[in-house]
């Protein structure tokens, strides 16, 4: 990662977000923002006050890289653990860890510093308890079920729709299994239970979005969220793979080419043995995988290959399901006793020696894997296909940014002397070794400093070219001519010029405009 400068910008941005809690002018938890869900940033709070020994745990995002790899770690725990609940005996624990642990894509989101982990992490968590509950019917496994969800939410957004489909899975199952007389009784009760937490998360990320920032759902409505992004990304064409159900099953199946016989097994098996359990990881994983493929369909995500990733632990934990539940098996057996566990064993093997090859190939694909991080990875195993590194502008991320911050390092400034919006400019932020020099978005006084620069002890304004925005930032909206001209409030200070996209920042020296005169 440091040595060939290959990043995934989303999670520096994340990283970014966690140094606004602890390091600008105005530190508060509100800083994290609320376009994306805090929990991977406030992570990374623990780790971020180490920085001052090791600064690559901020400057470079390391800090999201131990958060993410922490997650995924914690990921293959659970599986041994399920394993472990289901008597699997440890040749196909250790095979079924190796399916997750050897993925391609787990490795990458292992080490990217996204929130991807630690959604898989909460729905494993999730999966686990409720196979512990659909078999003893414990309220208390029900309610770390419940837990699970809420933690997850703090995740990605996604959460809520696995939710939904997990309550309505225990609302069914207490329905059928109760008396007749309390069935809806017992029901209602049960879907409580499993939905408080997400509940209160839901509504507590909101409200203090509302509060904080005067957006309920700063991702939908805020200029700079997903809703936003994605229309940018259509016109810029960064989007192109939506409307077509072709592009979304291909990246489905070259994430876990088995998904839809682990769904057709475990619908066979459910109806054939009555095994409610089977259906648990089919309705959580299946859940966020049915909401990422309607999102690329219809337009409304970006459609990254890394949002399919729950289709690799749905196959394991449905192969884990097969086994007989309760029935110890000795550490040294191994061959499967019944036709059920067969099934489970055969789509462990399968996982490990054909998906595990299919998924590295798609990895490297640049068609399924369609970003600029997969697109350095891929630089790195196969150079033979790539042009040279200088040209890669999947190499060269964040070059330009680290010149501007050098750059303002050295006028040894003062605190509150450059305003910024973070959105486009958080790795100069990140980079540089003053961060209180700079006004930024989440700081108390932004508003003023973006209408009157002059009177509040801003000296010079950084503005980035709105070409390569992915939405609107406050500083061109403002003044959407500063860009060309300066739009009055400034002249030209500096520049930086990206070697692979061009003219990227512009830094003006603020002056005060001459102010209108009023008419008698």
């Amino acid at each position: 990662m440091l040595r060939y400068n290959i990043y995934e910008r989303d999670a520096l941005s994340r990283t970014a977000n966690a140094g606004y809690i602890l390091f600008s002018r105005d530190p508060h938890l509100g800083a994290v923002g609320f376009v994306w869900n805090p929990l991977p940033s406030l992570v990374q709070t623990i780790m971020l006050p180490f920085y001052r020994w090791w600064p690559e745990l901020l400057t470079r995002g390391l800090a999201g890289v131990i958060q993410s790899a922490l997650f995924m770690a914690g990921c293959a725990l659970i599986v041994r653990q399920i394993a472990i609940d289901r008597g699997v005996g440890v040749l196909w624990r250790r095979i079924a860890i190796a399916c997750l642990a050897l993925n391609p894509m787990i490795i990458v989101s292992g080490e990217n510093g996204m929130s991807e982990a630690a959604q898989l992490f909460c729905i494993l968590w999730c999966v686990r308890y409720l196979l512990l509950w659909v078999d003893s019917q414990s309220v208390t496994q029900l309610g770390w079920a419940g837990l699970a969800l809420g933690v997850g939410y703090l995740a990605r957004y996604e959460m809520v729709i696995v939710g939904v489909a997990c309550g309505a899975l225990v609302a069914l199952v207490t329905f059928v299994h109760s008396a007749r007389g309390v069935r809806l009784h017992a029901a209602t009760l049960n879907l409580i239970i499993v939905s408080f937490p997400l509940i209160v998360a839901f509504a507590l990320w909101a409200v203090g979005g509302w509060v904080i920032s005067g957006d309920l759902f700063a991702t939908l409505s805020s200029q700079y969220g997903n809703t936003s992004q994605v229309e940018v990304g259509k016109a810029q064409r960064v989007i192109t793979q939506y409307g077509d159900w072709f592009a979304v099953a291909e990246k489905l199946f070259s994430m876990q080419p088995f998904a839809g016989i682990a769904v057709i097994v475990a619908a066979a098996l459910a109806a054939l043995t009555k095994r409610v359990a089977i259906l648990v990881p089919v309705v959580a994983f299946g859940a966020a995988l049915a909401f990422q493929a309607w999102g690329q369909y219809n337009e409304t995500t970006f459609g990254w290959f890394r949002f399919y990733l729950p289709a690799v632990p749905m196959v394991i934990v449905v192969a884990l399901c097969c086994w007989t539940p309760g029935v110890a098996i000795l550490d040294t057996e191994w061959l499967p006793k019944s036709w059920t566990d067969r099934l489970g064993s055969g789509l462990l093997t399968a996982s490990l020696i054909v998906a595990i090859p299919v998924t590295g190939l798609a990895t490297l694909d640049q068609h399924v894997n369609n970003t600029s991080h997969g697109a350095g990875i891929a630089s790195l195993l196969k150079p033979g296909s790539h042009p040279h590194p200088e040209e890669q502008s999947y190499r060269r991320t964040n070059d330009e940014d680290r010149l501007v911050a050098d750059y303002l390092d050295r006028q040894n400034l003062p605190d509150g002397s450059v305003l910024g919006d973070t959105f486009e400019m958080f790795p100069i932020w990140m980079a540089s070794k003053n961060p209180r020099q700079f006004v930024i978005t989440s700081d108390y006084d932004f508003s003023a400093a973006l209408n009157r620069p002059w009177d509040v002890g801003v000296r010079y304004i950084l503005v980035s070219n709105p070409i390569y925005g992915a939405a609107p930032d406050a500083i061109n909206t403002r003044y959407p001519t500063i860009w060309a001209t300066g739009a009055g409030v400034g002249t030209l200070a500096y520049v930086a010029t990206s070697t692979v996209r061009g003219l990227r920042w512009r830094l003006y020296e603020v002056i005060k405009p001459p102010e209108t005169r009023k008419r008698p």
